[in-house]
């Protein structure tokens, strides 16, 4: 009887400490009024058959009007200049095996995105071609040195007026604002990872497809893959400890209608909510 005493007493400390680990910021949780409401264009509203690419002004201008959200991505330049891109190389957007953090933006302005007229935009420019009508989800990548990257995307969005919140799959990023912006509403992105993936090793792509990095980040909300979103941190973080949960990304109606069930917010691409 002692023995079973004390193996429940031990599972009920592990259970505690695994919520520790995987839970949300508990005290001055932020307020989501301005972000509810919102469905978000992953990288913007676009279509690539109607002329218009993904993380382009004519994207975002385009999600402002019809009344969306959107959701986008930034990184670094050669002379650190803030941009609008997700994939590191221009490959798959330009056709060109380059990295965007080798170029300058005057080499890099030169390319068009998916043979379309649109460039790739600055930071700067997407937010003086909004008018902050509609909130805005911002992904920091990985690919330079976090606290340059933050300090620089921060630097840009000063006398922005519209409603945004941050989010990085990198746990850097999003403790970098945990600690020097705590104001700013932050978000972990994760999803089910394997050993090779982004560069981890099994224990790093363990930890991360199981929220076990939150402990140091305090996320405001996890933006999980839908498709990979039914494990154990994610239900007893949002059951029992209250996480918002953010749902990408959705590509049909019945991801669509799930998401909404969830009590998620939705980021998009291809439909139209």
């Amino acid at each position: 009887m002692v023995w079973l005493v004390l193996v429940l007493a031990l599972l009920l400390v592990l259970f505690i400490l695994w919520l520790w680990l995987i839970g949300p910021q508990m005290n001055k949780k932020p307020d989501f009024g301005a972000f509810a409401g919102f469905d978000y264009a992953h990288r913007g509203l676009h279509e690539l058959s109607d002329g218009v690419p993904e993380n382009s002004l004519a994207g975002f201008r385009l999600a402002e009007e019809k009344g969306y959200g959107m959701e986008f991505d930034l990184q670094l330049t050669k002379d650190k200049q803030v941009v609008v891109h997700h994939d590191p190389t221009l490959k798959r957007s330009c056709g060109e095996e380059v990295t965007i953090a080798d170029l300058t933006y005057e080499q890099l302005r030169k390319y068009r995105l998916f043979g379309t007229s649109e460039h790739i935009p600055l930071f700067r420019e997407v937010l003086g071609a909004l008018k902050g009508r509609t909130p805005l989800i911002i992904e920091l990548k990985g690919y330079n040195d976090p606290a340059e990257l933050c300090g620089l995307a921060m630097k840009e969005l000063e006398g922005y007026k519209g409603p945004y919140c941050v989010e990085s799959f990198d746990p850097r990023i999003v403790a970098w604002f945990r600690e020097n912006r705590p104001e700013i509403v932050r978000g972990q992105l994760m999803c089910r990872f394997k050993k090779g993936d982004e560069g981890m090793d099994a224990f790093k792509a363990f930890c991360a497809t199981h929220m076990l990095t939150n402990f140091h980040t305090r996320p405001n909300f996890e933006a999980y893959d839908i498709h990979t979103r039914d494990i154990p941190s994610m239900g007893f973080s949002k059951g029992l400890l209250g996480m918002q949960e953010v749902s990408w990304t959705i590509r049909n109606e019945d991801e669509y209608s799930r998401a909404k069930k969830l009590n998620s917010l939705v980021i998009f691409e291809h439909i139209r909510p």
